[in-house]
């Protein structure tokens, strides 16, 4: 490994007239590309010197049939969500002719469009400040703080990586504010990295293409990828559908930058253990850019975590489905997760402490993950306080402000007047029961154990002592007023975490650990989190990072 001294010598030396091929093996980020983002990792192998991978099921490119046109470029990017822009983006500042490839309509139907901010480090604006985080602090955060579970090469690049990509994206003209500014060593690492997209929805979309025009990219919309391009073993580009015809794009470097797979219900089943999450993003968020790199011997890391909705929870059978992000009364029965009230499985049994969630939901997914659905338990009197006081009044301090602002804007001033409507809903729905006592109400679920468990519960909420899960007293709050009720509910989360092997470039790898020539991937599509999902706005983080990395190493390749 090379230390920060070392990579500044090796760039003195390449200027000295040593070539990049002669000094470090024509590593796919040369020396002056490494002291550029003060990488620590060693260069990579070429694509030339890089042994051969199995192709996996990808049919050779000879073995399709012919395609209707054929072109070709230096890189090509497949999704332009966030990871895919930055990648594209990066590339073509290099000076490699990038072509940019999206399923989606347009970037208003990406979720790059969509997300709130960037937890990044080392950004321009973020240096202007004298209490800025270090990469050796991002590092020793995440590295510890996860118990090494994350891919420590890829890490020590990805975050210094991060702060450049902010930098495309400013230079790119994409509008941010700052939570960090005015920081110090005490305050929240959330706000300390925070970099707030200052636009939202058409607005921030026409900015991120304004970006990719900017730099050059060749932006494709409404083109579907439907097979890596395979020779030797070797990427060496895609294939893509234009309405009725097939296109080739023969390109040096692949990236798949596709968005995870948050919407494929059997992929969820079986990198989650059975567990089936919910979420508004983009539709093509299904596991199609995974899928093409597993095609090409590419290997499944073993980390899958998610970033739960913050704002609350959803229901499939319910005709509201998700929570409103713009006004939490609109969907109230979802906000129910975030007051730290008595939850339980299907058994009608409690499975953590409830306070937890309350407190710092986004990071609360594992628990949730491990029973697939849950349920609130709740009566008349919580119905009645909730619609009556300021939501304000319910939600913890740590929990507002784990929340990104917009989400933060949706419940600031209401109250949730609409909730014993809403409540109703759910029972005419199907997804809500009610009944005057607990054996009645354990009967209409079916939850064997739900009497003991309400009985139990109410006892520590009376002596003020959780001896079961440990719950702090300020969320032991009694269910025994008037009717009690029982509320199933859904994992609403913004992505899934978890993906494809990478070496420390993003390079995707085989399952003995060899880079396969010719593809990376970046954000989401990546084996880049540890579990759990660790930090609010890691998961754009890493997107910025993990692209602007990719983007540099496909470029000077």
């Amino acid at each position: 490994m090379h230390k920060e001294t070392e990579i500044i010598e090796e760039a003195s030396q390449v200027a000295a007239g040593m070539s990049r091929r002669s000094f470090l093996g024509l590593g796919a980020l040369g020396a002056a590309g490494l002291a550029a983002l003060g990488l620590a990792g060693c260069a990579p192998q070429s694509k030339d010197d890089a042994p051969a991978a199995d192709a996996g099921d990808a049919p050779a490119a000879d073995q399709l049939p012919p395609a209707d046109a054929e072109e070709s470029c230096d890189v090509v990017v497949v999704g332009l969500g966030t990871s895919g822009l930055v990648a594209a983006s990066a590339a073509a500042k290099e000076g490699a002719k990038v072509i940019g490839l999206d399923r989606s309509a347009s970037m208003g139907a990406t979720n790059a469009s969509m997300v709130s901010g960037v937890w990044a480090i080392e950004s321009t604006p973020e240096l202007a400040e004298p209490n800025y985080l270090t990469v050796k602090d991002m590092f020793d955060f995440i590295w510890t703080g996860t118990h090494y579970q994350t891919n420590a090469p890829l890490l020590r690049n990805v975050l210094p990586a991060s702060g450049k990509g902010i930098d495309l994206m400013i230079e790119g003209g994409v509008p941010f504010m700052f939570a960090f500014q005015g920081a110090d060593e005490n305050t929240l690492m959330l706000n300390r990295g925070g970099h707030i997209y200052a636009t939202a929805g058409a607005e921030r979309a026409e900015a991120l293409q304004g970006m990719l025009d900017k730099f050059g990219v060749d932006s494709r919309w409404d083109a579907e990828v439907t097979s890596l391009l395979v020779e030797d073993g070797k990427v060496v580009g895609v294939r893509y559908q234009d309405g009725s015809k097939a296109i080739d794009v023969k390109a040096a470097n692949t990236i798949v930058a596709t968005g995870g797979f948050i919407q494929n219900e059997d992929m969820l089943r079986e990198y989650y253990s059975g567990a089936v999450m919910y979420s508004t993003g983009n539709q093509y968020n299904d596991g199609a850019g995974i899928k093409l790199a597993q095609s090409a011997g590419a290997q499944m890391g073993k980390n899958f975590s998610t970033s739960i909705n913050e704002s609350g929870a959803c229901n499939m059978k319910s005709s509201a489905r998700f929570v409103s992000l713009e006004d939490c009364n609109a969907t109230p029965v979802f906000s129910l997760p975030l007051f730290g009230g008595l939850m339980v499985n299907k058994r009608g049994s409690r499975f953590m402490d409830e306070g937890t969630m309350a407190k710092h939901t986004m990071y609360c997914g594992e628990p949730l993950l491990r029973e697939g659905v849950y349920y609130m338990v709740i009566d008349d009197g919580l119905i009645q306080e909730l619609s009556t006081t300021p939501i304000m009044d319910f939600i913890s301090e740590d929990a507002f402000g784990n929340m990104a602002p917009g989400v933060q804007m949706g419940f600031e001033g209401k109250t949730l007047t609409a909730l014993p409507d809403m409540v109703q809903q759910g029972i005419d729905e199907g997804w809500i029961w009610k009944a005057d006592t607990a054996e009645a109400l354990a009967e209409a679920v079916g939850m064997e154990n739900l009497v003991d468990t309400l009985a139990t519960y109410n006892g520590y909420c009376a002596a003020g002592v959780d001896d079961e899960m440990f719950k702090e007293a300020q969320f032991l709050r009694a269910v025994d007023t008037g009717a009690l009720y029982v509320v199933e509910l859904n994992i609403a989360a913004w992505v899934t975490l978890g993906g494809i092997k990478t070496d420390g470039f993003c390079r995707a790898v085989d399952a003995e650990a060899n880079p396969i020539p010719g593809l990376l991937v970046a954000g989401v599509d990546g084996d880049f989190w540890a579990v759990p999902y660790f930090e609010g706005g890691s998961a754009q983080g890493f997107c910025v990072g993990s692209g602007y990395l990719a983007g540099i190493t496909a470029a000077q390749a």
